[in-house]
């Protein structure tokens, strides 16, 4: 079988893990996995990432980004930076009765949070990195 380095571009994701700046008097978490896309160590391929931050201060925030491309290791794995912001929130948090999101009509004080940090390992099996 004849194949370049770098030509077999497996399916999979990564988890992320990292907190937010202190904005407010207090910081989230933010945690998922990205989004599957095929690619490998070397071809510069990106991920797409979404979720809701840890609620804290009786709220949360919605964020979505792109990872920077796949930064190889010398294990032949890769990961990937994230570099982001939160969409805004209230600074005090609408009364819900029932959960669900709430808007005002007046205008009222909000913040954001920004984070970055990396991806960690891959999820998924790519057969001709663990071979026996």
């Amino acid at each position: 079988m004849n194949m370049r380095i770098g030509q077999i571009k497996p399916h999979h994701a990564h988890r992320y893990f990292t907190r937010t700046t202190i904005d407010n008097g207090h910081y989230h978490f933010v945690e998922g996995f990205t989004r599957m896309v095929n690619g490998n160590a070397l071809d510069q391929h990106f991920h797409l990432f979404r979720g809701i931050t840890s609620y804290e201060n009786n709220h949360y925030h919605r964020y979505y980004g792109k990872t920077g491309p796949a930064i190889p290791m010398e294990n032949g794995d890769h990961y990937h930076l994230i570099e982001n912001r939160t969409y805004y929130n209230y600074d005090q948090p609408l009364e819900v009765e029932f959960g669900g999101v709430l808007y005002s009509e007046e205008e009222r004080p909000k913040h954001d949070h920004n984070f970055k940090g990396n991806t960690f390992e891959t999820v998924g099996y790519d057969p001709f990195l663990f071979q026996n």
